[in-house]
């Protein structure tokens, strides 16, 4: 099954990432000429949500080829980036922080 992807499977993925990129950009964008015409903590605030966008791209992107790869029935896949995903949340949360 991993040797042949269907083009629904990249289509989505790389959807996801798309909608990630721009949705930073303009979130940060519009942080910053709000930032032109604002003081305060909103502008920082729109800022800071545009990073957050950036930061959960992938870990979104992981969760949709998980559910793809499985749906795919293509269960080495899917397990590989279920323990990514796994990684990646545990990483967030910071297990392990002493």
């Amino acid at each position: 099954m991993s040797q042949v992807r269907e083009p629904d499977f990249d289509r989505a993925v790389a959807l996801v990432l798309r909608i990630g990129a721009f949705g930073c950009f303009f979130i940060m964008l519009a942080g910053l000429i709000d930032g032109l015409f604002v003081s305060g903590h909103i502008p920082v605030d729109i800022e800071r949500a545009g990073v957050l966008l950036m930061l959960a791209t992938p870990v979104v992107r992981v969760m949709v080829a998980c559910f793809l790869f499985f749906r795919e029935k293509d269960r080495k896949y899917g397990w590989i980036s279920l323990g990514v995903l796994l990684i990646l949340l545990g990483s967030m949360s910071g297990f392990g922080e002493h």
